[in-house]
């Protein structure tokens, strides 16, 4: 039989969840007990949602929505960087800089490229969108 958790115990415990600031797992270790305790802790008192992860998933979307956004931008400078290279070839052909050119223009293009193909999904879905449906399962 678990033996019974101490009042005092408990309530430092439920103190814990209230404040929001640690993981059910830090709680559980902090007070050794396991985490099956601490989420019971928090369910008799009412708390159902104290350890949900919605606002990390929502989060996480913002921040790879936030990176997609920065590679599209990025991707505008490589293709700029790409033109601006290849004018430059082409104005200073038979010079050691137009070869210099031709490989930051080659590299900003395969860059380009790599950015566009990781907001690409097989199924048609924005990177964003598919990561969702993976999390969520729908």
């Amino acid at each position: 039989m678990p033996r019974a958790i101490p009042d005092d115990v408990r309530q430092a415990i439920l103190a814990d969840i209230e404040a929001g600031q640690k993981s059910r797992g830090q709680i559980a270790r902090e007070h050794e007990v396991s985490t099956t305790s601490v989420s019971n802790i928090a369910k008799q008192a009412g708390l159902v949602g104290a350890f949900s992860r919605e606002q990390t998933k929502e989060a996480t979307a913002a921040n790879v929505a936030d990176s997609a956004s920065r590679r599209a931008r990025l991707t505008e400078r490589l293709i700029t960087l790409a033109e601006l290279s290849m004018d430059q070839a082409i104005a200073e052909l038979g010079e050691a800089s137009s070869r210099d050119a031709a490989v930051v223009l080659g590299i900003a293009v395969d860059k380009h490229r790599q950015l566009v193909d990781m907001d690409r999904d097989p199924e048609g879905l924005a990177a964003v969108d598919a990561w969702l449906r993976g999390i969520t399962g729908q």
